[in-house]
């Protein structure tokens, strides 16, 4: 009793008040069946949609785009039409857009009730978001071509019919309602002069629209105790709602709801240094893409941000501009990767952040961050000033993000106080880029909903470039999203080419880390390690150090280097163990052993001897994916103090 009142007590911090407050009155509303009882709206007969979206000239859009996005976004349209969708952005699947039947009320699906073992809901979700409706409208302006207009009404009658209102697991979430609300209004302003827009198929989507607007506000508190894009996706679901319907008196007061929620929610959620909330660059960029298409609306209605709202709406997009890969567009993959990609009006895909530090530079920042590319095209959609060649500017370098090096051969260390709920045990974990090639890198997500240990099995410290002590996690795990016990980091010194940061998680266990992350040259970096003996008598411990690589061919060179070689290039890897002098400045022997080496692919040693946990050895590019990968892993079992130097050289690198 005394551990589960201490559990308790822990989960009340991180949690804090308000949104435990929210959520009880959440599951108040459910557990008085007050949710249940709630009907669709009655669609007054003068009610209309007016579009909310300023539509970009054909020509100009193929001109920025180019040949290669046109053949791109051709050929992920006919898909659509063949009845194919690229979930999450990944392999095509087919587009299933009907639920699990018998159909119950929404709330009857509470807690993942009556839904098969083994089902993971977000793959029932994200058909029912609309995004195809993106991908159809953006061919269709490109193009012209009918059948593209045609395919979005019988596919949304399709929906409709099969998810009647409030009906069904796609109603059970106000975030997903809401974005699929927006995928409606974008759709309505892109086919709303198609003489496959008749008045009858105009009106019921003016209905639907209203039906899911309505359904946001009742379980706001929901979304208000989540805090994170919840909040923010509801807010802008009201907000644009209220300002595409005419003629339905709710519209006023949805949007100036959404208004205000939206900017108290951006407040909140966004640090000072322009960290978002849930510690993740997808997130942060679904959070950016919601303020992008709140920005565009806002404009057009001659409304701006408030004061406090704008800073920090700049300050985030220096913050994802700072983990661009400039070479490739790629970015780096801190916390949780749900796949979220609700803007797809660029080419380059899920992976390609351009599209969006572009938007947000112009839309945030005060101007272009990157040069003129088809990346633009998300820009154009969103009716912001295209760059002009040598007018790019580079925004401020987010403090947040600790970054060396230059472009092309760049890495950066991850620390950080935490002032939110933490997503993954990261803590002074290192990706290192080159080339256009992430090398050592994050393992990403998977899957929040699966069998253990994937259900969100790379979260934890195994799947991170850094240190393991007594193969402990850092922080408390309490659920699949919730960490206690935080782990928290900052940089003790940093300058051009060096960083330095400790952590606190393993203080518990007396010990105390630090690592340091040193350019020595291109090509060459240097992570040295320090295990410290903190508050208590030095004891041994079991230390693994851990680095996941692309699966490429490698061999074992000595006994404690890796030679890889892929993609034009070849990675060395070497890690030394030495015995650091004791306090008091009292020297201590050489360490007699070499740390052991294990090279792990998919769950399996392919060299060295010991246990091997089966979530090393992956790497996840985005949800429901999982690619095998290199885990290098040395261990030691040592008596603090002691530093592990770890050397990387990358030589023979071809440019992409």
């Amino acid at each position: 009793m005394i551990r589960k009142g201490l559990l308790g007590w822990k989960t009340l911090r991180a949690l804090g008040w308000r949104s435990l407050g929210w959520y009880g009155l959440y599951r108040f509303g459910v557990w008085t069946g007050h949710y249940s009882r709630l009907k669709p709206p009655h669609t007054p007969p003068a009610a209309r949609l007016r579009p909310l979206w300023q539509l970009p000239d054909a020509e100009r859009l193929r001109a920025v785009g180019g040949d290669e996005a046109c053949r791109a976004l051709m050929e992920e349209a006919e898909d659509i039409l063949a009845g194919r969708v690229r979930l999450y952005g990944g392999e095509r699947v087919s587009l299933q857009l009907t639920p699990p039947l018998p159909l119950r009320h929404w709330t009857a699906y509470e807690g993942g009730r009556h839904l098969s073992p083994g089902v993971d809901i977000k793959d029932l979700w994200e058909p029912a978001r609309l995004g195809w409706a993106f991908v159809l409208g953006r061919a269709y302006r490109w193009s012209g071509d009918e059948r593209f207009a045609e395919a979005f009404w019988r596919l949304l009658e399709d929906f409709d019919r099969a998810n009647p209102p409030y009906l069904g697991v796609n109603w059970l979430s106000g975030q997903e309602v809401a974005l699929r609300l927006l995928a409606l209004l974008f759709a309505h302003a892109v086919f709303v002069s198609s003489p496959h827009s008749t008045p009858e198929r105009l009106s019921r989507l003016t209905a639907m629209v209203m039906e899911h607007a309505a359904r946001i506000p009742p379980t706001l508190p929901y979304a208000r105790a989540q805090f994170n894009n919840h909040h923010l996706s509801e807010a802008l679901g009201l907000y644009a709602a209220g300002l595409a319907l005419e003629g339905v008196p709710q519209a006023l007061r949805w949007r100036e709801q959404g208004w205000r929620e939206l900017n108290r929610a951006l407040q909140r959620q966004i640090a000072p240094d322009g960290t978002y909330c849930q510690h993740s660059v997808n997130y942060h960029r679904l959070m950016l893409h919601l303020a992008l298409m709140a920005d565009a609306f806002a404009r057009a209605e001659g409304r701006r941000w408030q004061a406090l709202t704008a800073q920090r709406l700049r300050a985030a997009a220096a913050w994802l501009a700072s983990c661009l890969d400039e070479v490739s567009g790629r970015m780096i993959h801190l916390g949780h990767h749900d796949g979220a990609w609700i803007l797809p009006l660029a080419h380059g895909g899920t992976g390609d952040g351009r599209p969006t530090v572009q938007a947000a530079g112009l839309a945030f920042g005060g101007g272009a961050v990157l040069p003129p590319g088809a990346w633009d095209e998300l820009a154009l959609w969103l009716n912001l000033p295209l760059p002009v060649p040598g007018a790019e500017s580079r925004l401020p370098a987010s403090p947040a993000i600790h970054r060396l090096g230059e472009k092309g051969d760049w890495a950066v260390l991850r620390a950080a106080r935490f002032s939110s709920r933490p997503a993954h045990a990261d803590a002074l974990h290192v990706e290192v880029w080159h080339g256009g090639v992430n090398l050592l890198r994050d393992a990403g997500t998977f899957r929040y909903n699966a069998p253990a240990p994937w259900d969100n099995g790379l979260a934890g410290a195994l799947a991170h470039n850094s240190v393991i002590v007594d193969g402990r996690e850092p922080m408390t795990r309490a659920g699949r999203f919730l960490w206690l016990d935080w782990d928290h980091s900052w940089v003790t010194a940093k300058d051009e080419t060096r960083v330095t940061a400790v952590r606190e998680g393993y203080l518990r266990l007396g010990i105390l880390h630090q690592r340091t992350l040193e350019r020595v040259d291109s090509g060459r970096w240097l992570i040295t390690d320090r295990l410290l003996p903190y508050g208590r008598r030095p004891v041994r411990h079991t230390f693994a150090l851990h680095f996941l690589l692309p699966d490429w061919h490698w061999q074992v060179e000595g006994e404690d280097g890796v030679l890889l070689e892929g993609e034009g290039m070849q990675v060395r890897l070497r890690v030394q163990a030495r015995a650091e002098p004791l306090p008091g400045g009292r020297n201590r022997p050489l360490i007699e052993t070499r740390p052991a080496l294990q090279i792990i692919r998919a769950g399996e040693a392919l060299w060295g001897e010991g246990e091997v946990p089966p979530v090393l050895g992956w790497f996840s590019p985005t949800y429901g994916v999982r690619e095998p990968a290199l885990t290098v892993r040395w261990q030691i079992s040592a008596l603090p103090p002691l530093a592990l130097e770890s050397e990387i050289v990358i030589t023979g690198t071809e440019q992409k």
